[in-house]
């Protein structure tokens, strides 16, 4: 059965503060059992231990809801609500409802998700680990390759290479695709980065696009009926930011992945303790079903 913010770290046990609490909560006749319990159990809800350091955790969570509320007073509430959580989950645990309610499920998982993820904040990130994670990801930290191009469209095969050899010859493409029947792709003036390109030209023309120098124009390029030209102006290679510059965002990159390897760390964990078995019957069946 599920335990309620169980932790296995040295910390005393309760204060007398807060034993009186408990007699207050459930009686002077109530006698914890602390064997096989974590250490910091304050109180056992049908022998599932609510422990301090679920309410210390309480306790920040409800941090300014509480500033007006007295000590005593506001550990009492916490620690009933505490009780009285566990006593919920345990009940719907009899009913079923944790394994039938995808809702429920779901909201568990994120909250033990989210305990992972606090871990992993709580971790000390000093200069030295941020430059180091910076030299090792520098693909991350780059101003992506930018160019300047014009593009043009015919529907001939002869008129395309006339007009690039106009080109090659000192002409615009501008004026030599008026003079050929063809036109001018509207695209900006302007240096635009891969992910941009691919939205007037797609995939194949943006690759060939950014292979070429600045000034080169390509040779005839047939796709389906139509035949195409390209010509970069101006060609910016892909440049790596000064350290200096994107700091805080070598912060939040480090964050974001420590936050993803704790949890995919966990996760292997888990997997490595859990039994898991597969009905390989019913899953056949399922298969032979979507097809």
């Amino acid at each position: 059965m599920r335990k309620i913010a169980v932790n296995s770290s040295n910390s005393v046990r309760a204060s007398i503060g807060l034993l009186g609490l408990l007699l207050l909560l459930v009686g002077s006749n109530t006698q914890i059992k602390w064997q096989n319990q974590p250490i910091d159990t304050v109180v056992l809800v049908n022998q599932q231990p609510v422990t301090e350091s679920a309410l210390k955790f309480a306790r920040q969570r409800s941090g300014r809801f509480m500033i007006d509320v007295p000590v005593q007073d506001r550990d009492k509430q916490l620690l009933q609500r505490l009780i009285d959580d566990e006593l919920i989950l345990q009940r719907a645990e009899e009913l079923g409802i944790l394994q039938a309610d995808p809702g429920i499920r779901k909201l568990l998982a994120r909250s033990a998700i989210d305990t992972v993820v606090r871990e992993s904040q709580a971790l000390l990130i000093k200069e030295p680990d941020l430059i180091a994670f910076y030299n090792d990801h520098q693909a991350v930290f780059q101003q992506p390759q930018r160019i300047t191009l014009q593009a043009a469209q015919f529907d001939d095969l002869g008129m395309a290479n006339i007009s690039r050899n106009a080109v090659l010859l000192g002409d615009s493409l501008k004026k030599t695709v008026s003079l050929g029947g063809g036109k001018i792709l509207p695209i900006p003036v302007s240096p635009l980065p891969k992910h941009m390109l691919i939205r007037y030209l797609g995939i194949s023309l943006t690759d060939l696009a950014l292979g070429l120098s600045a000034t080169q124009i390509s040779q005839p390029i047939v796709q389906g009926d139509n035949i195409y030209l390209l010509q970069v102006i101006e060609n910016q290679p892909a440049t790596l930011m000064p350290f200096e510059q994107v700091r805080e965002t070598v912060m939040t990159e480090l964050i974001s992945r420590q936050r993803r390897d704790s949890l995919t760390t966990t996760l292997e964990e888990l997997k490595q303790t859990a039994s898991i078995q597969l009905n390989l019957s019913l899953l056949g069946q399922l298969v032979s079903t979507d097809k």
